[in-house]
């Protein structure tokens, strides 16, 4: 497992935690969990009940949604950085997603009873997660606009191998997010 004050460390380096205290990021980590995945388990299926969201700080992760026929469709591949299962934090809804380790991965589990248990104990830490978590989704929202906004102009047919709900998932370029950016300065990238 990663030692504490390698947590520590990806957390300072995160501009967003840039006004927090050294004791406040200290105080930060006992409400994360870390966890280990082997190749092939599964971090969550799609249609579990969501109550966490995972920061993945080493290792691969895919994306698979059930299709029409219900078999697997690949939607996404994750790395270090990125993080999954936000809005289980949020909304207490079923997991849109099934996210399977597609190597041996190291994530930290942040639940929603723990992010409740924060934002009491440690009000500043919970907001600055509550705005990561909220940028996260709305930057979502924006590419899906973005999405049908160039449909309608285009008036270009969706694609129809996936259910309706998730089609924009298919075809939204990769964006660099905050936390992939910090996962690469921890690896020594530019």
């Amino acid at each position: 497992m990663l030692p504490i004050d390698e947590i520590r460390t990806f957390f300072r380096r995160a501009s967003v935690f840039d006004a927090l205290t050294d004791g406040e990021v200290d105080a930060s980590c006992r409400f994360l969990r870390q966890r280990l995945f082997a190749v092939g388990e599964a971090l969550f299926r799609e249609d579990d009940a969501g109550d966490s969201l995972f920061i993945l700080l080493d290792g691969e992760v895919v994306v698979d949604i059930r299709g029409p026929r219900g078999e697997a469709l690949r939607v996404g591949r994750l790395g270090p950085g990125d993080v999954l299962g936000e809005q289980a934090c949020l909304d207490p809804s079923r997991r849109s997603a099934t996210v399977t380790a597609a190597s041996d991965a190291l994530a930290l589990e942040l639940t929603r009873a723990e992010l409740d248990r924060m934002s009491h104990e440690l009000p500043r830490v919970a907001s600055l997660l509550l705005g990561v978590i909220l940028h996260e989704l709305t930057d979502r929202l924006h590419a899906v606009d973005r999405r049908v906004d160039a449909e309608l102009r285009l008036e270009v047919p969706a694609p129809a191998t996936l259910p309706p709900r998730l089609q924009p998932l298919t075809i939204i370029p990769p964006q660099t997010t905050a936390w992939q950016r910090l996962a690469s300065r921890l690896r020594g990238a530019p």
